[in-house]
């Protein structure tokens, strides 16, 4: 296996493991896990440090909602398009509030990664889901009252937003939430 198939996998063992334990897992945990020596770790990553934030940054890369909402049917009507990427949003929210919660109150995480350090602003993940959400809402810019980057990010609000309410059965189906979005609060649409 190339080096770089061999941080993947060791990080893609990893994440199940952080979110149930949190940063406190042990490295033979970890090798268990992924099938591999734990010397092995230590070949890939200079620190079991390195590691956690390795796979906290993997975590929260946007990569898997970007493909999500460039596979999105083309001949999708508009309230199909706005819950697909309604979901896409609110699953890319619920997976980074999940590491979140799972690292939140845990020992400190350590010192930031001597190598492999990411790249870009903090955000850059989050304009790049917005301008994908845009993208995918472009062939309904006529059916639109705001540009489709605009519509974006209500919706990225949206989802959001009704992750913190109390459960709701009209808030958690994706369809509801958005029919809500494109007509409002009102029964009917006038």
């Amino acid at each position: 296996m190339a080096p770089d198939e061999r941080r993947e996998a060791i990080i893609a063992a990893t994440l199940p493991l952080l979110l149930e334990r949190g940063p406190e897992i042990s490295t033979r945990e970890i090798a268990q896990a992924a099938g591999v020596a734990e010397g092995t770790i230590f070949r890939a990553f200079e620190t079991k440090q390195d590691l956690i934030h390795a796979t906290i940054h993997a975590a929260l890369s946007p990569d898997a909602a970007l493909a999500q909402l460039a596979e999105l049917p083309a001949d999708q009507p508009l309230v199909e398009r706005v819950a697909a990427v309604l979901d896409v949003l609110r699953t890319d929210i619920a997976r980074t509030r999940s590491l979140f919660a799972t690292l939140f109150g845990s020992a400190d995480p350590g010192p930031p990664p001597r190598h492999g350090k990411p790249h870009g602003q903090p955000n850059d993940g989050k304009l790049r889901i917005f301008a994908a959400a845009g993208e995918a809402l472009e062939p309904y810019a006529d059916q639109l009252r705001i540009s489709p980057a605009a519509a974006a990010r209500i919706l990225s609000a949206l989802a959001f937003t009704s992750s913190f309410i109390t459960p709701d059965a009209s808030l958690d189906d994706a369809q509801r939430l958005a029919d809500l979005a494109l007509h409002g609060l009102a029964e009917g649409h006038s």
